[in-house]
């Protein structure tokens, strides 16, 4: 069972340990850190201290006479309670905001970039989730006669992105009804949040659905199916190799699954907006055994939203739980401000 409150001495030493394991990837020593860092304390008395700590569920010894590892509790205190976290370099700033800038205006290649410099300065996988469409505002609506029983619907939110469908008519519709129910779905719609309108459509259109046509009657059957845009959600993902490399994980077949498990973006786009919807902070932070998905058990996500005009996205790095929190945390926050500074009121 894991302490709730740690002494200023205790919280002292899980700040060394930490630390120092995150930097060499071996347990530590009493007699290192006696040795190495400036808190002036003998052997003995960072040994006694550290038997606590293990009492406490904070950190553990993987073998007799081997030095200590953290646990899962540890890194947590360590990002909340313990470190500050660093500032990023002029030149990483440089980076980011010149990526941003130097982008297309097309929203995709800019998140490509993003996920693309995540990496490069993290050492670690970039990975980011566009924004979800669903919460976006409705702009407008077309309704293209493809053939005379195929209609293309193209439905445009107010940050510019669109999706598109096709519709079997039961019977051929005038160009004038066409443009009559294009008028009076774009006006009853306008400005109302895409999940509302799924949920409410029958609603806003229960006095205009007998039409003649019966078109209208059509899209209040389709209506679940043109207003769910969760199927627009995509997945970008940069840095694999320096996963591979960085991550403690032993197993091949470990890190494999993990690999594999980036590919399946319904679970991906859970795990990373889970904490997101929970938390009013900017940053997310889960640690190894925190994160629900049993293969990511060894890993750590660091996660903050970004806004592309009125609907958000998530950005962030992830990693083996042994990461430099003190580096990535700036850096994942940093990003995604930056990308709503330049994005966020399109």
């Amino acid at each position: 069972m894991v302490a709730s409150t740690l002494t200023a001495r205790e919280k002292l030493i899980l700040g060394e340990i930490v630390q120092r394991f995150i930097t060499t990837a071996t347990p530590v020593s009493s007699s290192l850190i006696s040795k190495k860092s400036k808190l002036g304390m003998s052997p003995a008395s960072i040994r006694n201290t550290m038997s606590l700590l293990e009492q406490k569920g904070y950190i553990f010894q993987p073998h007799t006479s081997a030095g200590r590892v953290p646990r899962t509790s540890a890194y947590r205190m360590y990002v909340d309670e313990i470190i500050r976290f660093g500032r990023l370099s002029s030149d990483e700033k440089g980076s980011i905001r010149e990526m941003i800038e130097q982008s297309t205006l097309d929203q995709d290649d800019v998140l490509k970039d993003a996920s693309r410099i995540l990496s490069q300065l993290s050492r670690q996988l970039g990975i980011i989730v566009t924004p979800q469409i669903d919460e976006g505002i409705f702009q407008r609506m077309e309704l293209i006669s493809l053939t005379s029983d195929r209609l293309l619907v193209v439905i445009t939110i107010q940050t510019g992105m669109i999706k598109t469908i096709t519709l079997e008519l039961e019977s051929a519709v005038s160009r004038s009804k066409l443009q009559s129910v294009t008028d009076i779905l774009n006006e009853r719609l306008f400005g109302i949040q895409i999940n509302d309108i799924r949920r409410k459509f029958r609603e806003i259109f229960h006095d205009v659905r007998h039409d003649d046509s019966g078109l209208m009657n059509l899209f209040v059957r389709q209506a679940d199916q043109l207003f769910d845009f969760g199927e627009n959600v995509e997945i970008y993902f940069m840095g694999t190799h320096h996963f591979v490399q960085q991550t403690d994980i032993g197993d091949v077949k470990k890190v494999s699954s993990i690999v594999e498990l980036l590919e399946e973006r319904d679970v991906i786009v859970h795990l990373l907006s889970k904490e997101q919807e929970s938390e009013k902070e900017s940053i997310s932070i889960q640690i190894g055994e925190e994160i629900t998905e049993e293969r990511m058990k060894e890993c750590s996500i660091i996660t903050a939203r970004y806004q592309v005009g009125n609907i958000a996205g998530i950005l962030g790095v992830i990693g083996p739980t042994r990461m430099d929190y003190r580096k990535l945390v700036p850096l994942v926050d940093f990003t995604a401000r930056s990308i709503t500074a330049k994005h966020g009121n399109n």
